[in-house]
């Protein structure tokens, strides 16, 4: 604040800044947040389509047992904690921000969620698009609102030896295979439903919004069913109504680890842009902070992603360091118009780093302590 404010004897208190705050409700926020993101074109398609991801992350929040809707125990014997449930929408090829809908941890929907930004994004723009999502999405109420807002998707499946649709079906023995599953949706358990499963598939007790409760009526729906195999052997199957024509078995496989992404960007997201940690503790506050942080996040990729890299005669291809671009772009933020004038652009593509492809190493475990703000 005294910085903001060039140490003036004027400097409005932590108090009032609190007070003002909790004036602002996060709708705006998260209405700015879209605002700002829906201004800019892209461009960036594969194929005329556009990739997006959809995923979901927990974010631990200060301490408060008095909210049960995002507190929880997960230990009887030991400290509860706070979270909040973040259900994000990523651009995977201009790496930005679509859309985020947050979620108290002990009342959260990914189903709903992903349903709600497939048909926001319908409302805004009617390009061609593939929502990519992991096993976690799979349900026939998420497809279907993807197929209703004429859209494609690729969701992994769950694994077999759990309750799912995979479980039910008689599937080829092969490693790899690529077959259409097409089948009437209803909530009727008639003895003409029970004896021809290859026709019809009962969701009596599934959330389907295209389907009222006790309707007679019919839902089609027609997928493909794909399953490719990994370079350590096992196999992975994916959902898909993209047709095979565009995109075949081993291009489909490249789509789905595109997917990678997003999850790159919520690291990005904590640990860089700071979502890990806030200022805040009432929990209205912290989702103000949480949209501000992806509004800051998309600004600053915006930025570097007008920057072109010259590669020159090197061993690798090299990209921008995203984490001296977003410092950069905070101080460009922060500064004053009568301060010196920044080139950021010339200033980010001074700092740049190589891509190595396949590197990869274990992920490890430690504990954490308190961060307090007063390194900062």
């Amino acid at each position: 604040m005294l910085k903001y404010f060039d140490f003036s004897a004027d400097t409005p208190s932590l108090s009032a800044l609190i007070q003002q705050r909790s004036k602002l409700s996060p709708e705006a926020f998260q209405i700015l947040f879209r605002d700002f993101t829906d201004s800019f074109n892209f461009g960036k398609n594969l194929k005329g389509y556009r990739l997006l991801a959809v995923d979901g992350s927990d974010i631990c929040i200060p301490r408060d047992p008095e909210d049960p809707e995002t507190y929880r125990i997960s230990d009887p014997y030991g400290k509860g904690y706070n979270l909040l449930h973040l259900n994000a929408l990523y651009d995977l090829l201009s790496r930005t921000y679509i859309d985020a809908i947050l979620q108290p941890c002990n009342s959260s929907n990914e189903y709903s969620a992903m349903c709600d930004m497939v048909d926001h994004f319908r409302q805004i723009s009617d390009e061609k698009v593939i929502f990519i999502a992991d096993r976690g999405y799979t349900s026939f109420n998420v497809m279907a609102h993807v197929i209703e807002n004429n859209a494609r998707f690729l969701i992994r499946a769950r694994d077999e030896g759990s309750r799912n649709l995979l479980s039910t079906l008689t599937l080829p023995a092969s490693p790899e295979f690529d077959i259409d599953f097409e089948r009437w949706l209803t909530r009727r358990n008639t003895r003409a439903v029970k004896e021809q499963p290859d026709i019809y598939k009962n969701i009596s007790s599934r959330p389907f919004d295209y389907l009222r409760e006790h309707s007679s009526s019919l839902y089609y729906i027609r997928f493909r069913i794909v399953r490719f195999q990994l370079p350590n052997g096992s196999s992975e199957t994916v959902f898909t109504n993209l047709p095979a024509y565009e995109f075949d078995v081993e291009q489909l496989k490249e789509l789905y680890f595109k997917r990678w992404g997003i999850e790159t960007s919520f690291r990005e997201l904590k640990y860089t842009i700071g979502l890990a940690y806030f200022h805040s503790r009432k929990k209205q506050l912290i989702m103000q902070e949480i949209y501000a942080r992806l509004i800051l996040y998309n600004f600053c990729e915006i930025i570097t992603g007008t920057i072109i890299v010259s590669q020159k005669d090197r061993r690798f291809i090299y990209q921008v360091n995203f984490t001296m671009a977003i410092y950069i772009c905070i101080e460009f933020l922060r500064r004053k118009k009568s301060a010196t004038q920044m080139d950021v652009i010339a200033l980010i593509n001074n700092y740049i780093l190589p891509i190595r492809p396949g590197r990869n190493s274990p992920r490890h475990i430690k504990a954490r302590t308190v961060t307090s703000f007063l390194y900062r």
